[in-house]
C-alpha cells in the first residue's frame, strides 16, 4: 500500500485546529472519513435531498431510491447476507442492538439471554431493560484465568431455556477477535439464536453471516469510514419474520383501514416494517461509498497495514516498564492496542491533557477512561485504561510521536 497516497484521501488529518495537525489513533471510536464518502453525502444534498422509500414517483425520488437500495446490497454483501432484504438501516451498533433486543421472540420457555463480560455496553444494557420489563433473564460469562475471553465460560451457559447468545466479535479494548464456532454450535443445538456485536470487527475484516452461521449482526457505519449515524442490523430471513414491530409509521404498512371506529393496519413481512419514515439518505450514501471504497483499496490491504503499524507501537510500548498491557506479549495483532499505568496515582485524563495541550506541532488522539467497558475493567481489577486504535493512514512516524510523548509525560 502506498500509505501516503492513502492518506491523502483523508481531509482530517491535515486540517490545522489551533495551528496544530492530528495524529488519530481513535479509529475503534469512529474512522476518519475518505473524499468519496464526503462527495458522495454532499452529492445527495446538494443535487438531491429528496425522499425515498416508494413515497413518490418524481425523478428525484427514484435516484434516491436507488442510492437506498445500492447502500443495501452493498451492506449486505459486506456483511455476507444472503440477501439485501436481510439488511435493516439503523443509526448505529447501539440502536440495532436495541432493535434486536425489543423485536426477539421471547417466550416463557426460552427467555434467557446470555452476555458476556467483554460485551460493550450497547450490546448489554438494552437486554438490562428487557429484564426489568420482566421480558428476559440475563446470565453473564466471565473470562477465563489468564484474562482471555473464553467460548467455553459461554457455551456453559446455553441450554434448552436460551432465547439469545450477544457476544463480540472483537473486543472494543483490546482489539483481540474472538472464535464464535462452537457457540454458534451450541446454540443451534438448542435451538438459540446468535448476535455478534461486529461494531470492532469490520475496520479490517469482512465477516460472513451465512458461512458462519449468525443469525443477527449489528454494525456502525461510522466505524468503516461511512458518516455518523448509520449502521444497520443483519437478520436472518426466517428469523426477521418472527420479530415483533417495535416502532412503527409510515412506510411499514400495505394497508390502514378504519373499520367501525377501529383502526386495522397490515404490516409489511420484510426489513420495511422496522425502517419508520423518512430514513438517512445522505448516511445510506455514504455509507455505500465507504464500502466501495474499502473494496477498492483492498481489505487485505488495508488489514496488512493495520496490524503492521500496531504491532509496531505495541513493540515499543513493551519496553515502558511504567505501563502494562492488556494483552500479553505472545498475543497475535490486533487493530488495538490497550494499556493501564502501574502506578494508579498516574492518571489517563491528565496523560490525555499532555497530548492535546503540551506538543508543539501535533496534537494526538487517543481514548482513556473505560471504553464504554466497565464490566472487563473491573474483571481485570483496574478502573480505566489507554487505548490506542490503527487504521492504514496510521504511520510507524506516528507511533514516534506518540511513544515520544509517553516517555515525556513519564519523566524520561
Amino acid at each position: 500500500m502506498d500509505t501516503e497516497k492513502f492518506r491523502s484521501e483523508f481531509p482530517a488529518l491535515s486540517a490545522e485546529h489551533e495551528g496544530k495537525r492530528p495524529v488519530y489513533f481513535d479509529n475503534a471510536c469512529s474512522l476518519l472519513k475518505p473524499k468519496p464518502v464526503i462527495e458522495a453525502v454532499s452529492k445527495y444534498l446538494s443535487e438531491n435531498g429528496a425522499c425515498g422509500g416508494g413515497r413518490s414517483g418524481h425523478l428525484l425520488s427514484q435516484e434516491t431510491e436507488e442510492i437506498s437500495d445500492g447502500a443495501r446490497k452493498k451492506t449486505a454483501e459486506f456483511l455476507g447476507a444472503g440477501s439485501p432484504s436481510e439488511i435493516i438501516f439503523t443509526n448505529n451498533t447501539s440502536a440495532a442492538v436495541n432493535l434486536a433486543a425489543r423485536a426477539f421472540p421471547y417466550t416463557k420457555e426460552k427467555n434467557e439471554v446470555v452476555l458476556t463480560v467483554f460485551n460493550h455496553h450497547s450490546s448489554m444494557l438494552p437486554f438490562l431493560e428487557q429484564q426489568k420489563a420482566g421480558r428476559v433473564e440475563i446470565k453473564i460469562a466471565g473470562m477465563s484465568e489468564d484474562n482471555r475471553f473464553s467460548p467455553e465460560a459461554v457455551t456453559e451457559m446455553i441450554n434448552e431455556k436460551t432465547a439469545l447468545v450477544v457476544v463480540p466479535r472483537a473486543s472494543n479494548v483490546t482489539g483481540e477477535v474472538f472464535s464464535l464456532r462452537e457457540i454458534i454450535k451450541k446454540a443451534r443445538a438448542f435451538g438459540a439464536s446468535v448476535l455478534a456485536d461486529d461494531a470492532q470487527y469490520l475496520g479490517c475484516m469482512r465477516e460472513d453471516a451465512a458461512e458462519n452461521g449468525l443469525d443477527m449482526i449489528a454494525f456502525s457505519g461510522h466505524k468503516i469510514g461511512a458518516p455518523t449515524g448509520t449502521g444497520a442490523l443483519y437478520c436472518r430471513a426466517g428469523l426477521m419474520k418472527k420479530l415483533i414491530s417495535t416502532e412503527v409509521g409510515g412506510g411499514t404498512v400495505s394497508d390502514v383501514k378504519i373499520e367501525n371506529g377501529r383502526i386495522k393496519a397490515s404490516y409489511l413481512p420484510d426489513y420495511r416494517r422496522f425502517e419508520p419514515g423518512i430514513q438517512n439518505y445522505a448516511g445510506q450514501a455514504g455509507l455505500g461509498a465507504a464500502i466501495d471504497f474499502l473494496n477498492k483499496t483492498g481489505k487485505d490491504a488495508i488489514k496488512d497495514r493495520i496490524m503492521t503499524v500496531s504491532s509496531y507501537c505495541k513493540k515499543q510500548l513493551e519496553e515502558i516498564s511504567q505501563i502494562e498491557m492488556l494483552l500479553p506479549k505472545n498475543s497475535a495483532p490486533t487493530p488495538i492496542v490497550s494499556f493501564y499505568f502501574k502506578d494508579s496515582s498516574i492518571l489517563a485524563q491528565d496523560f490525555n491533557l499532555f497530548l492535546n495541550n503540551e506538543l508543539p506541532k501535533e496534537f494526538i488522539c487517543i481514548r482513556v477512561g473505560h471504553h464504554c467497558a466497565i464490566p472487563y475493567h473491573a474483571a481485570r481489577g483496574i478502573s480505566q485504561s489507554v487505548r490506542l486504535s490503527f487504521f492504514a493512514y496510521n504511520t510507524e512516524k506516528e507511533t514516534d510521536i506518540f511513544i515520544s510523548a509517553l516517555k515525556q509525560f513519564l519523566g524520561y
